[in-house]
């Protein structure tokens, strides 16, 4: 009998990412969102992992650190590991504190990283940690916002982040570390081939 395969990710394609990115980026108010979706994007956390994020897991004594240190309890089997932070996340972040201490929210070392601004369906209190559910929706919000042609479930920026990163590197190894996989065969799904990796190919084949 032939063994299952896993289904190809469902991933973010650049020009959308861009198309997000730009959006949130316009409206101040909105700055968090902007931010929880970058770092999304860009470090391949998981969404519980992100919205479980506190100060003091991004900041040290000399500002936004490069290298994140995330606590078992949040992890997937509480494995624990570490997360890179790109020098831009690293300033939208300063900015992003900058903003949440403007807002009045607080900023002692235990205090969450992405707040809710209270109310909605759930009724949540302001200043409260982010659920998973509302990141979901503000992620369906904004891709409506930016006319995204395709729906996507905030898991797909996590295989977005690993599959550009392969793509990048060619090393399954390297993203499997980055992805925190207990195994490399679970890196395996972002060996596949992407519509632009095709057109990319095509280019080079042009006489």
């Amino acid at each position: 009998m032939r063994a299952a395969t896993k289904s190809t990710p469902k991933t973010l394609s650049d020009v959308e990412v861009r198309q997000l990115l730009t959006v949130t980026s316009r409206a101040d108010r909105d700055i968090r969102d902007h931010v929880l979706l970058l770092v999304a994007v860009s470090t391949g956390l998981r969404l519980s992992e992100l919205v479980a994020l506190d100060l003091a897991d991004v900041m040290n004594g000399r500002g936004v650190k490069s290298l994140v240190t995330l606590r078992a309890e949040t992890t997937k089997g509480k494995r624990g590991g570490e997360i890179a932070l790109p020098e831009k996340v690293r300033r939208k972040l300063v900015t992003y504190i900058g903003w949440k201490k403007d807002q009045g929210e607080d900023l002692s070392g235990a205090s969450p990283l992405f707040c809710s601004r209270g109310g909605g369906r759930a009724g949540a209190e302001r200043g409260s940690r982010l659920s998973a559910r509302t990141a979901e929706h503000i992620f369906s919000t904004w891709q409506a916002r930016a006319g995204l042609d395709r729906h996507h479930h905030f898991h797909a920026l996590r295989h977005t982040f690993a599959t550009r990163l392969l793509r990048a590197t060619g090393n399954l190894r390297l993203v499997q570390r980055a992805c925190r996989h207990g195994s490399v065969q679970t890196t395996t799904i972002y060996t596949h081939v992407t519509s632009e990796d095709v057109a990319a190919a095509a280019e080079k084949l042009t006489w």
